[in-house]
């Protein structure tokens, strides 16, 4: 959807209103009848007139006047408040609007009332029209509870319509990117949440996404949720956590979870500090050998190569040497492809096929057969390896994107990076003869390319 980005909520405006002065305590109920009756009509009426002025005020062009309205239901910490407030600025075309609103119910949420009707007001239209801005406001409202109940309802909610059509899945790898950086426990509960998904377990892209979101909390128990689970993960997303637990505490245990756990308890210590200098290198871990120095880490991968004419000679004949050694060293559990272009596609194996002794030599006779033809399809050779559902890509090109779909470079890395964003495949690109003046727009590109991607950019000359 056109301007998806302002997903973005920061939360700072809300602090011209103070949190305390937005929600008070429920309203005592006297143990006369006739007094409770009483006070509970003279309630409604003032809750009538506070939700006229607040219908009034929401429709005020400043921003300030449209937060500042949500004062106005302070006294009203209620299930009719909450869906006021849900119906009405949830969907503010003003970020700093949202953010206050989503604050303003997440005060509320240790309230059954409030909580019934906001899940009920975020099913009921996610089913009908979709999980939009305005039941991820309500999810991002919600899911930062220590609650135990609230938490298995939200997972409900989540395990209903995570896979489905009703999720665009853009919009909410977007609302999680933004939310992850600010690092609140907040929103590391409600990444938590989602890590107790089903859909967490079947897929790669939001399993990414979540575990990318908790290596940029900056919470203790962020690191204490990763170590707990290393166990769940293999392949690239392992080595995203241990790189993170590398770089975070000094110490190098690989996936081994049990020797983390051990030492990670033993120092609880608020006042522990890493002692940046002695951080081991990432490459200290490598699972699978390196390919032109990038480590291979993937248990899905596919290898393109680019057979284009200017590949002609030496330098085919070294990218083959370095993809054969390559080839030899992978072990069983990695699963692989190899996709050559020039003007056309040429893709080894339509499924990924595990890396037997059998396969591995049937792949390094289809390599050493590769000859230089024209032109260059560079976006054709990257969509076809999206086809292969890979955890990542090896790119290996020596020239400018020519006599595919898509020429443009700036326009073939947008492209693959919108639609990457819910895959999260890791675009590692090694550029070949990159040195020279004349080639700093293809250098330029593959850099981009892999810097936007999760990858790893590599120049050989």
């Amino acid at each position: 959807m056109p301007g998806w980005r302002i997903l973005g909520l920061g939360l700072t405006v809300f602090a011209v209103l103070g949190l305390n002065g937005l929600v008070h305590g429920p309203i005592a109920t006297a143990k006369d009848g006739s007094r409770a009756t009483a006070t509970k009509s003279g309630s409604d009426k003032a809750f009538k007139a506070a939700k006229k002025e607040y219908q009034q005020r929401i429709h005020n062009k400043k921003p300030t006047d449209r937060i500042a309205a949500l004062k106005l239901l302070a006294d009203f910490p209620t299930g009719d408040a909450a869906d006021l407030v849900y119906v009405s600025l949830l969907d503010d075309r003003v970020v700093e609007v949202r953010d206050a609103a989503i604050k303003f119910l997440a005060a509320l949420r240790d309230r059954s009332d409030v909580t019934e009707k906001l899940l009920q007001r975020m099913t009921t239209a996610t089913r009908k029209d979709g999980m939009d801005i305005r039941a991820l406001g309500a999810l991002r409202a919600l899911g930062g509870t220590e609650d135990d109940a609230l938490q298995f309802r939200l997972i409900n909610y989540l395990n209903e319509f995570l896979g489905t059509p009703q999720v665009d899945q853009q919009i909410l790898h977007t609302m999680l990117d933004e939310q992850a950086p600010k690092g609140e426990a907040d929103v590391m509960r409600m990444l938590m949440l989602f890590t107790r998904t089903d859909f967490f377990d079947r897929n790669f892209g939001l399993r990414r996404c979540v575990v990318q979101g908790l290596t940029q909390v900056k919470d203790r128990d962020a690191i204490t949720h990763l170590i707990n689970l290393l166990p769940r993960f293999k392949g690239l997303i392992q080595f995203d956590v241990v790189s993170h637990l590398i770089v975070s505490t000094g110490e190098n245990f690989g996936d081994d979870a049990g020797k983390w756990k051990v030492w990670w308890t033993e120092r609880q210590n608020p006042n522990f500090k890493v002692d940046k200098s002695k951080v081991p290198p990432i490459g200290s871990y490598v699972k699978f050998g390196e390919y032109y120095g990038i480590p291979i880490c993937a248990k899905r991968v596919v290898f393109v190569l680019d057979t284009s004419g200017s590949m002609r000679g030496g330098k085919i004949e070294a990218a083959q040497t370095e993809l054969i050694r390559v080839i030899r060293e992978l072990p069983k559990e990695v699963h692989f492809s190899i996709v050559a272009f020039d003007s056309g596609v040429r893709v080894w194996q339509r499924e990924l096929v595990q890396a037997t002794e059998q396969m591995k030599q049937i792949a390094i006779n289809v390599v050493l057969e590769q000859q230089a033809r024209a032109d260059t399809a560079s976006f054709d050779a990257l969509e076809a390896a999206f086809d292969l559902d890979p955890e990542a890509i090896y790119f290996l090109s020596d020239g400018a994107p020519r006599g595919g779909k898509i020429d443009d470079p700036v326009q073939i890395v947008s492209t693959i990076a919108g639609v990457n964003r819910v895959r999260r495949i890791s675009i590692n690109s090694i550029g070949i003869d990159t040195a020279t003046p004349v080639a700093a727009g293809f250098a330029r590109f593959m850099q981009t390319l892999a810097e936007g991607n999760w990858g790893v950019y590599k120049a050989v000359n």
